[in-house]
């Protein structure tokens, strides 16, 4: 058991970053997944953030175009890198997968009269409140993505993200996009080298994984 859980967090640690877009994720499956990403621990037990998962593709691919870096910071950007987007290539394939989970902040809870009433003082700074509940965000991705490699699925994260450039589809849904946090791409893999990108191309590989010490005191 030990083991088994050992292989799957380190297929968990791996940036998948091509997907089998001819499979379709059942309904049923993503809803799990939701389930399981709202059921991690949050300061308080309160509602921090919000989860959205897509299943469009035409809705994904408009996400996958934001995934990028802001104009500003293009300019730092490694001449590796720019080669790579002058041909077209994708700059995070890993989220134009059959599933893409999206975590938001709700920056209004940082006042909500269920957290005075929880915590009996003065709203949290807004830096802490952002520090504490992306901690809470990473707790509910990591849960999300290893859930779905214990069913055969690959994820792969993102934090690269230019709001001015995402859609605007959730206003309907009271959600502000540049609230968005962090995206998780889940799927299925097209191939088993998970750092092939889609149209066969590779990108680079990790670095060396760095031991720590296990330490215990």
């Amino acid at each position: 058991m030990k083991k088994a859980i050992s292989r799957l967090v380190n297929e968990f640690q791996k940036c998948q970053r091509n997907f089998n877009l001819e499979k379709v994720v059942p309904e049923d499956t993503a809803k799990w997944l939701l389930d399981i990403g709202y059921t991690t621990p949050t300061k308080q037990n309160l509602d921090t953030f919000e989860i959205v998962c897509v299943r469009d593709r035409d809705i994904i691919k408009k996400f996958v175009k934001a995934a990028t870096n802001s104009p500003e910071e293009s300019q730092d950007m490694s001449p590796s890198l720019k080669e790579m987007l002058k041909e077209g290539r994708t700059q995070n394939p890993q989220i134009d997968a059959n599933l893409l989970f999206l975590f938001f902040i709700k920056r209004k809870q940082r006042k909500s009269k269920m957290r005075e009433e929880r915590e009996k003082g003065k709203p949290s700074t807004k830096y802490y409140y952002k520090a504490t509940t992306n901690l809470e965000i990473g707790l509910s991705a990591s849960a999300i993505g290893i859930a779905a490699h214990s069913i055969g699925m690959k994820t792969g994260f993102c934090r690269c993200i230019d709001h001015d450039a995402l859609p605007e589809i959730l206003l309907p849904y009271n959600i502000n996009k540049y609230d968005l946090e962090v995206m998780l791409g889940v799927g299925y893999p097209l191939f088993k080298d998970h750092t092939k990108n889609t149209d066969g191309k590779y990108y680079s590989e990790r670095y060396k994984k760095i031991i720590p010490r296990k330490l215990i005191i």
